[in-house]
């Protein structure tokens, strides 16, 4: 790493006139410290004064009797990011103290012996008025990157050749974070992300790191970082980073990158509403695509190509919902999500949408692809946005043709309702899957079909309303655990035996016997039939409540 010279510094001091005869006593590995001002020590509690950068001189007055203190002071002085002590010696104190220079030398702290003629006001002088020079060069220096920077933008050059410019700028890599925990990489930063690899979270950053100066490891190198909010309120979780890694960054730098976020900040606004028109004309193609409104495959091509959809002729279609299987998100979690899939999915092939308050996606198989290959890469597009949230994806049957969507998207909807009556669990759910619950939900509504299921269900509905007891609930859930009654007895906070109890209960009702598998059998085909078309009127069918 080079060391890119920073304002006006310590050892700008000896090329002053004025100082010819001055002498370096120690601390010369830090005669890089920039200097910003000049302070004057002449009391004992000078300590509390004291502001970073200041090059502090001292007569010696106040370690006339106490010249060891001098020793005390120093790693003071260097916490408070003092940059340089100037002692003038032969008139208080003859010399300082060697656990001083020590001292000094350890932290990298320079002290200057002052010639006795040095006049305090001309030292003052001097300096300020070479860091005044100094600092009005930085200032035009920020003000030209500032104009710069904000010309590009202004012609549209976008945020790619911003940051190309930038990097140019401060020679070293610059990362632009947004809220989506997307990366915009200036050329330098292509290749540091890299060494990084992709364990590294960068959206960390937000949580992990303060604003300003920290560390970070890239490549097992130690790295300083400057991070700086993007300046506005909208996006106030992206962040503009500067790795230090060609060389130090300079005061100059740092402010340029902490200005410069106005001007990204308002190519963030720019470029949000840009997607979201474009996730608008998307979202409303897809939904009428998947819903079966689209007249022609002509109007379906053009739609599709101005979209950036294209359809591929020899690709096989599938349409897939996400069921959730304990808590659903919320509607604006589902567009975000839908957002940041659209932004880095992990497959090429799936278009997403929110379609009847369901997360919907188009699946586009090549010949060539391996369906359930391409159903993990969606589940890992689901896993980064919802963590550990359960959830199944039911998957509609192929179509070979882009304008019989719909036909796929029907049969979807059909496998996430009976799947949801039937409380699947399984990742990826099809028809194949739901055997023979399928031909349960498929069945025609007439009278014998209602018939069969009342003659299981209504007498039970009948005892429960009379005796307000909970037989009925009680089986659901013990068809569910395959009729295992200890674990029917936890779901439902409930005795072993008293589950035991409702069950035989049950089949006395219905005159069926519990170790007959037939009877089982029959009960659980009218339970499954039930939660798919209900009884009416609260569960009991009008006329049919017996005492």
């Amino acid at each position: 790493m080079t060391t890119n010279k920073i304002g006006f510094t310590c050892g700008d001091i000896l090329l002053i006139p004025d100082f010819k005869d001055a002498v370096v006593l120690a601390g010369a590995n830090g005669m890089q410290r920039t200097i910003t001002r000049v302070n004057v020590m002449e009391v004992p509690d000078v300590i509390d004064w004291v502001r970073p950068g200041e090059f502090l001189i001292t007569s010696g007055f106040p370690f006339r009797d106490q010249p060891d203190a001098i020793s005390d002071i120093i790693p003071q002085l260097v916490e408070r990011g003092v940059a340089a002590l100037g002692i003038k010696t032969k008139r208080y104190i003859d010399r300082i103290p060697q656990r001083a220079l020590e001292l000094a030398n350890q932290l990298d702290f320079p002290i200057f012996e002052l010639p006795l003629s040095a006049s305090f006001s001309d030292v003052v002088r001097d300096i300020m008025e070479r860091v005044l020079v100094q600092e009005a060069r930085e200032l035009s220096l920020l003000q030209s990157r500032f104009q710069k920077l904000s010309q590009q933008l202004l012609y549209g050059k976008g945020i790619e050749e911003f940051l190309q410019s930038l990097d140019a700028m401060v020679n070293n890599p610059i990362i632009l974070l947004d809220d989506s925990d997307h990366l915009f990489l200036s050329p330098q930063a292509e290749h540091v992300v890299k060494l990084m690899g992709e364990a590294f979270i960068w959206s960390q950053m937000r949580d992990d790191s303060n604003l300003g100066i920290s560390f970070i490891t890239i490549g097992g190198r130690r790295t300083r970082v400057y991070i700086s909010a993007v300046n506005d309120k909208q996006y106030n979780k992206c962040l503009l980073i500067l790795l230090e890694w060609n060389q130090e960054s300079s005061v100059v730098d740092q402010l340029t990158i902490d200005r410069v976020g106005v001007l990204v900040g308002l190519e963030m606004i720019n470029a949000h509403a840009r997607r979201e028109v474009e996730s608008k004309y998307i979202d409303q193609f897809l939904q009428d695509w998947i819903s079966g409104r689209m007249v022609t495959m002509e109007d379906l091509n053009i739609r599709a190509e101005a979209c950036g959809c294209p359809l591929e002729k020899d690709d096989r279609l599938y349409v897939g919902l996400v069921r959730w299987l304990d808590s659903k998100p919320t509607t604006k979690q589902l567009l975000q999500a839908v957002r940041k899939i659209r932004m880095k999915s992990f497959c090429p092939n799936i278009q997403v949408t929110l379609l009847e308050g369901e997360l919907t996606f188009v699946l586009s198989l090549p010949p060539e692809g391996n369906l359930n290959t391409t159903l993990d890469m969606i589940a890992a597009d689901i896993q980064a946005q919802f963590g550990s949230e359960p959830y199944s994806i039911c998957l509609g049957n192929g179509v070979d043709y882009p304008d019989k969507v719909f036909k796929s998207y029907s049969d979807v909807k059909k496998i996430h309702h009976i799947s949801t009556i039937c409380d699947y669990r399984e990742a990826y759910i099809d028809y194949k899957k739901l055997g023979i619950f399928q031909l349960l939900y498929l069945l025609p509504d007439i009278e014998e079909i209602n018939d069969y299921r009342n003659r299981y269900i209504v007498p039970i509905l009948n005892y429960d309303a009379k005796h307000n007891t909970l037989l009925f609930d009680t089986l659901k859930v013990y068809l569910k655990h395959n009729r295992n009654a200890k674990k029917t007895s936890l779901e439902l906070f409930t005795h072993y035996n008293t589950v035991t109890y409702r069950i035989e209960r049950v089949c006395e009702i219905l005159g069926i016997s519990l170790d007959s598998g037939d009877d089982m059998l029959q009960l659980h085909f009218a339970v499954k039939l039930n939660e798919m078309r209900p009884v009416e009127s609260d569960g009991i069918p009008k006329g049919k409540v017996t005492s």
